[in-house]
């Protein structure tokens, strides 16, 4: 359930872009970085019972309010909307979510839905493993705008090797959605919120980051810079910003109070 801060909050005709948590947390990270440097405003938070619940200081540099699971920034013109995801599902919940999400994403009449996941480069196939390791996938998308900023960027489809069309690149059965889905580990919600979207006729783009775990703030800062280049969100950045809670990701010196 969306519960908005205020009656003048809207999202339609707005474009979301909504993380998974998902290995290393980059998507988590990357919007973390979106949110903070474009100074978002918290215009609401999603209730779900399928998410662990979860709550701390801050995490913002210029949001007082405590973190909760599910969270809804926006920008001053309603033109982004943005989700940040504090805790995973429950669970055997996985699904559960991915169908609330999608429940809300119908309701908010959103332009566009873009998605943020991350998977595991350890279990990459072959055709994976050259090229750019932020890859896409389409939809129900006929935004040729969109689509052609994407392979500028070089942001190949994640079914895709680089240069070898997915026909020639794979069976009819591995080209299909379910084939391309299936390549995708250890990626939160990824793979059933992806297939719901594509049986309602949603129109998505996903962006998927391929890492392994540990330090992973460089792929969020590769992942938040192929969102903003992809939707030309912002061409003023020059330096993202991380929030003040960043400070506690690698510490030196961790707080012996913690213990």
């Amino acid at each position: 359930m969306f519960v908005k801060a205020s009656e003048t909050v809207t999202t339609r005709g707005s474009t979301l872009i909504l993380p998974t948590v998902s290995i290393g947390n980059v998507p988590q990270l990357g919007m973390d970085l979106l949110i903070n440097t474009l100074q978002l405003s918290r215009v609401g938070i999603i209730d779900d019972s399928a998410l662990l619940p979860v709550s701390g200081v801050s995490a913002f540099d210029h949001i007082p309010s405590r973190p909760v699971p599910l969270e809804v920034y926006q920008s001053s013109d309603a033109k982004w909307t943005l989700i940040q995801q504090r805790s995973p599902p429950l669970p055997k919940h996985h699904r559960l979510f991915a169908k609330s999400m999608l429940e809300y994403i119908k309701a908010g009449e959103f332009d566009r839905v873009v998605l943020l996941t991350s998977s595991d480069a350890a279990l990459r196939t072959d055709a994976l493993i050259d090229g750019p390791q932020i890859r896409s996938i389409s939809i129900n998308c006929d935004d040729r705008i969109l689509i052609d900023r994407l392979q500028a960027l070089s942001l190949t489809d994640f079914g895709q090797r680089r240069g070898v069309a997915i026909a020639d690149d794979m069976d009819s059965k591995e080209s299909s959605l379910a084939g391309v889905l299936k390549q995708l580990h250890a990626a939160g919600i990824a793979r059933p919120l992806l297939d719901m979207c594509q049986e309602a006729g949603i129109p998505v783009l996903a962006l998927v980051s391929l890492v392994n775990e540990g330090d992973n703030i460089a792929d969020a800062i590769l992942l938040a810079n192929a969102v903003n280049a992809a939707l030309g969100i912002a061409t003023n950045i020059d330096q993202w910003r991380p929030p003040q809670s960043w400070q506690w990701l690698m510490p030196d010196n961790v707080p012996s109070e913690l213990f």
